[in-house]
């Protein structure tokens, strides 16, 4: 039964999409939103596995390459130098009658097995990653869009407020121009009213004094 091996590039968060404020803002612009990333994993036969479905069989006694890394292995092989390990190695296969060609043919069938499987499956996963590859492109060029799209909203929301307070400053210079002639208006009246009521009194003394004088 095939087992996981190891996996490659697994994503199983989903991706919040890009959006605006989520309503519609009168123009027929609605919230953007990405589709969540799909999962990608690769499964892969153990070395067993590999084996049994190349039609490998274990060899007459057992003594196949892997029953050979297993000695050397083993507790009692620990430490001991190569000569003496391969001396142990031929001598358990000469006691078994197992000849070494068995073993190195063993070792071949299931060397190609593996390289077999390898090519098979590295020329799944590449193209798996080429679309991933794909993908990202389109991704790119949709976040440059999107981009794009929110920068121009971004200018048109500059430029207005520009534009609002080179009108507001006017406004305030023409207000400050018609304060300015009010006050000045109003400052005359005042001047005006105090003064008048001056000169009568001094024409009113002038003619006392003179139909006061003597004929």
């Amino acid at each position: 039964m095939a087992r996981k091996w190891f996996e490659l590039g697994h994503r199983s968060n989903s991706q919040e999409g890009l959006n605006g404020n989520g309503n519609s803002n009168g123009k027929g612009e609605t919230a953007l939103r990405a589709p969540a990333v799909a999962s990608f994993e690769v499964e892969l036969l153990s070395m067993d596995d590999i084996y049994s479905a190349a039609g490998i069989m274990n060899p007459r006694r057992g003594y196949s390459i892997n029953k050979v890394v297993e000695m050397l292995h083993s507790e009692h092989m620990r430490g001991l130098s190569r000569e003496i390990r391969r001396a142990a190695v031929l001598m358990a296969l000469d006691v078994a009658g197992i000849p070494v060609d068995e073993v190195l043919q063993d070792a071949k069938v299931r060397q190609d097995a593996l390289d077999a499987y390898e090519a098979k499956q590295r020329k799944q996963v590449e193209a798996q990653w080429a679309r991933k590859a794909e993908e990202n492109i389109q991704i790119q060029a949709e976040l440059e869009r999107v981009k794009a799209h929110y920068m121009e909203r971004i200018r048109r929301n500059l430029d207005g407020v520009a534009r609002e307070k080179a009108t507001f400053s006017s406004w305030l210079t023409t207000k400050q121009q018609e304060f300015q002639s009010m006050s000045e208006a109003a400052e005359l009246c005042l001047k005006s009213t105090v003064s008048e009521p001056a000169s009568g009194s001094l024409s009113e003394v002038s003619m006392v004094d003179a139909s006061a004088k003597p004929v």
